[in-house]
């Protein structure tokens, strides 16, 4: 347990020093944190409501609404907690990889890890997947370990964060009943049923208690054919390493040849689970598939540290084998050094998310500053940028559907040119739209929109801000 609570604290530490760059949750975790704000009471939020949203995941949640009391540093502490949770799944991967075949096969699996397409990326922006990795690595080690029960919470953690790994936990579960006999059923019981609680109970609080599927069924825009979300799913890793797996997994260390197979196999079902929800009309995002990715970058790990180690015991033919594991080595290491290079990219898109984030803060402050555009949230219509909508929200104190994506009605209208950072600039819904500037800031212009001769609401004139901008953390 002391081991445990040291390397969380280390890895908050270390996390903690990232926020002193340019730093900004995007659309889905500015979401969790608005909801976060919305449940908490005394938090100065409106009433909990998921629609206007993305698709509703419990576990961000149960952070964020503790986080809603502590004010404009919430998204600060969310933050935080998402970039510990890289840290947390590269600890996980250098575990279970040492578990399986020895430190250098640890090693291989963090770094492969660490270059999984887009993780950085996901990390920097508070995106839940990198909490989602930690649990399920960490799950994976606990349980080789022996710690069952410790294990069977991290699973229920991840069930908490992608519904695929309820059918996991749910296996996972009916082992232990068996297994274990009546000791530790109170605690089986107990994690099973907050699943579907906090999934299905706490939606039903805003009358939509399935709001999670039925988000993920209509967002078009995320949605995409099997194959096209397989061959996704595929390209996570560093080229070669599925091939390698799969390739490979009867290979592994000290016995642990079972261990390897299931592990193999599990990476496998929940790419299978992805591609079939896919079919059945859930977003087919390749990001789903991270979980999956992980655990063969584990394997494959696993398969290179135990076929050295097997072809240098080898004593016929020895140098062609060296030459051909020098060869190999030198492609093995030629590709991680080019995924390697993604990695200031990926941090470039989250220095890109927080500059414009600062310039709409700035927008706002402009235009009278967050109350006068609430008022007019209230009473008319606010409109902005796709991913900037939850942004928004929570710089107004306001719902998630009191700002809209599309300008349909006269109000106020906040836009940026398209871009990575910003999303695509809202369509004008309405007849004979007329725009007026009323304020402008970095890339983002406020513009007060007419239909025709219908006059703009009283609440959405603009309005002097009353006092200095507010000072708010850097994030």
């Amino acid at each position: 347990m002391r081991a445990a609570v040291a390397l969380v604290a280390a890895c908050l530490a270390l996390a903690a020093l990232t926020l002193l760059a340019p730093s900004s949750p995007s659309y889905d975790p500015f979401a969790w944190i608005v909801w976060g704000r919305e449940l908490m009471p005394g938090a100065g939020g409106e009433p909990f409501g998921l629609a206007g949203g993305p698709s509703w995941k419990p576990l961000p949640v149960l952070f964020t609404a503790p986080f809603a009391l502590v004010g404009d540093a919430a998204p600060a502490l969310w933050l935080l907690v998402a970039r510990a949770g890289l840290l947390l799944a590269l600890a996980g991967a250098f575990a279970l990889g040492r578990r399986l075949a020895g430190a250098a096969a640890g090693v291989i699996a963090a770094v492969l890890v660490l270059l999984l397409d887009g993780l950085v990326s996901l990390a920097w922006r508070g995106a839940s997947e990198p909490l989602l990795l930690a649990a399920t690595l960490w799950a994976i080690e606990r349980h080789l370990a022996g710690a069952r029960r410790s294990a069977f919470l991290l699973g229920v953690a991840a069930a908490l964060i992608r519904p695929e790994a309820v059918p996991f936990l749910a296996l996972y579960a009916w082992w232990l009943w068996r297994r274990e006999g009546a000791r530790g059923r109170a605690l089986l019981l107990g994690g099973l049923a907050l699943v579907p609680l906090l999934w299905i109970g706490l939606p039903g609080l805003a009358g939509d208690p399935f709001a999670a599927g039925a988000t993920a069924q209509t967002d078009v825009g995320a949605q995409t054919s099997p194959l096209t979300a397989l061959r996704r799913g595929l390209e996570l890793p560093v080229s070669g390493v599925w091939l390698l797996a799969l390739a490979c997994s009867q290979v592994a260390s000290r016995g642990r040849e079972r261990a390897v197979e299931l592990l193999l196999f599990g990476a496998c079902a929940w790419v299978a689970l992805i591609v079939a929800m896919t079919a059945a009309g859930f977003a087919g995002v390749a990001r789903y598939m991270l979980p999956a990715a992980a655990v063969a970058s584990v394997v494959a790990a696993v398969a290179v540290v135990e076929l050295l180690a097997r072809a240098m015991r080898v004593r016929t033919r020895r140098r062609a084998l060296r030459a051909l594991l020098a060869a190999a080595a030198v492609v093995l290491v030629g590709l991680v050094v080019e995924h390697a290079t993604t990695l200031p990219g990926q941090i470039r898109e989250g220095n890109a998310v927080a500059r414009s984030h600062e310039q709409l803060r700035a927008a706002v402050e402009a235009a009278g500053g967050p109350a006068a555009l609430r008022r007019c949230t209230l009473d008319g219509w606010v409109a902005v940028n796709h991913t900037t909508q939850s942004a928004l929200a929570w710089e107004l104190r306001s719902g998630l559907d009191r700002v809209a994506r599309t300008m349909r009605r006269p109000g106020l209208l906040v836009r940026a040119p398209r871009s990575a950072a910003a999303g695509a600039p809202p369509a004008l819904a309405l007849a004979a739209p007329r725009t007026a500037p009323v304020a402008r800031a970095g890339a983002w212009s406020v513009l007060a929109v007419r239909s025709g001769d219908v006059p703009l609401p009283a609440a959405c004139r603009a309005r002097k801000a009353s006092g200095p901008p507010r000072r708010i953390p850097n994030i």
